[in-house]
């Protein structure tokens, strides 16, 4: 940056820039996913308390609270359009047990700061177009932990073509998992794919996993180029700092 402010933390990463857009807390709240049926699938939504007016989607993040089976995977659909995020729904599965789905789940939406501050005093940051980049009445998202590398599971006979991406990081009853980052998204599969999604519970536990529906039998997947890899963050959200 050739003028304006930089602040970075201990590890040297900038956390606050007057060139780069900050991802600030918006709203938390809770949501249910239920089924109809015991063999079919389940449906959970919210709608934002106030929209979102970025014109970037949102960042969703959950965790599982309590549930009726020992394994949830779903995909995510955000609502609404750019300037005007309304909210997000999710379409699920579930394995183990006869039962119908319920899960309670807590979320937590979060945007690039776009307000001005409403606190009588502090600091705003503006970038070049006189957007706002940051304002100290802003409570900043602080990230916890990234998947860095996967582990492909190739497809096995009595799952049909259905492979795993499991990212072996160890997640804590209090993480939230950034759903969005599947939002109905196989883009970034090269078309290999019939459709993606995220499983973030697994024996009882917390985890992430992406399952795959395979269209072609042939293939390999691949992590990326140049060490590159698909990375979805895990934030907590403690209560006293993040509420509404």
């Amino acid at each position: 940056m050739s003028y304006g402010l930089s602040a970075t933390n201990n590890g040297g990463s900038v956390v606050i820039s007057s060139d780069y857009k900050i991802l600030v807390f918006s709203e938390r709240g809770s949501f249910q996913i239920v089924s109809r049926y015991s063999d079919g699938e389940g449906y959970g939504s919210v709608i934002f308390i106030k929209p979102i007016n970025t014109l970037e989607a949102p960042q969703i993040f959950v965790r599982c609270v309590s549930a009726s089976h020992p394994a949830l995977s779903f995909y995510t659909r955000v609502l609404g359009s750019p300037g005007n995020w309304t909210g997000f729904s999710v379409v699920s599965s579930a394995l183990g047990g006869g039962a119908l789905q319920n899960f309670n789940l807590e979320y937590v939406s979060c945007k690039y700061s776009d307000k001005k501050s409403i606190d009588p005093y502090g600091l705003e940051i503006y970038d070049r177009q006189e957007g706002i980049v940051y304002t100290s009445s802003d409570k900043v998202v602080r990230y916890s932990k990234f998947t860095k590398r996967w582990s492909y599971v190739p497809p096995q006979i009595a799952y049909g073509r259905v492979a795993v991406f499991n990212s072996n990081l160890a997640i804590d009853n209090d993480d939230f998992i950034s759903i969005s980052s599947i939002d109905r998204g196989n883009a970034w599969f090269m078309g290999s794919v019939d459709y993606a999604g995220l499983r973030i519970r697994e024996g009882g536990a917390p985890t992430i996993k992406i399952l795959i529906n395979l269209n072609r039998p042939d293939i390999g997947l691949y992590q990326g180029t140049a060490g590159a890899a698909f990375s979805i963050p895990v934030c907590k959200f403690p209560i006293s700092r993040y509420y509404n």
